[in-house]
């Protein structure tokens, strides 16, 4: 047995040495695996882009519950994360991939979450692929953490998407958006 990489898709295939024949487009279309092209729309049409708690992670939710404090984590992503706006395209194409990534098997959630609200789920890549956000690859391989990133994160470090891909080192620390240096205050 060995891996092979998909020439339509870039998606790690374990071969056993039966499997000796060269993947066509149609084998990879029925076993599911072919990640669509990058600049294919993503449709986004199913989420609801008022959702304060669409990428917050539910064992957050939990302790915030417990300490009380689910009305100031409510707060938070309302007026300093969405900045009191909606969710843009690009942060709901994130959930989209997401979805479909964890359809596919390809990413899988680490049992962590982000320690700066909207405390979003980190996931781990079980293989190598891509999240494709405004007609753009943001690529990954095996072993890679991806998370979301909110508004501020993206402007304090300069990031053209809301997500960051990187292997991430555990903390007990929790913060909310507005706490952070920089940060909007008294809405």
């Amino acid at each position: 047995m060995n891996l092979k990489i998909c020439p339509y898709c870039g998606v790690e295939i374990l071969i056993q040495e039966e499997d000796t024949y060269l993947l066509k487009e149609k084998d990879i279309l029925e076993k599911k695996l072919l990640q669509l092209p990058i600049n294919d729309p993503i449709d986004i049409s199913g989420i609801d882009s008022n959702d304060l708690f669409l990428f917050t992670d539910p064992k957050a939710i939990k302790n915030y519950e417990k300490h009380g404090r689910l009305e100031d984590l409510r707060h938070d992503i309302k007026f300093s994360v969405m900045r009191g706006k909606l969710w843009n395209d690009d942060e709901l194409e994130y959930a989209a991939e997401i979805e479909r990534l964890l359809k596919q098997g390809i990413i899988e959630e680490r049992g962590s979450y982000w320690w700066v609200s909207p405390h979003p789920t980190v996931y781990s890549a079980k293989m190598r692929g891509y999240i494709r956000i405004n007609g753009k690859a943001h690529r990954f391989l095996k072993g890679s953490e991806i998370t979301f990133q909110c508004r501020m994160a993206r402007d304090q470090r300069n990031l053209n998407a809301p997500l960051l891909i990187k292997k991430f080192t555990p903390t007990n620390n929790s913060m909310l958006c507005g706490e952070m240096k920089g940060s909007m205050k008294g809405m």
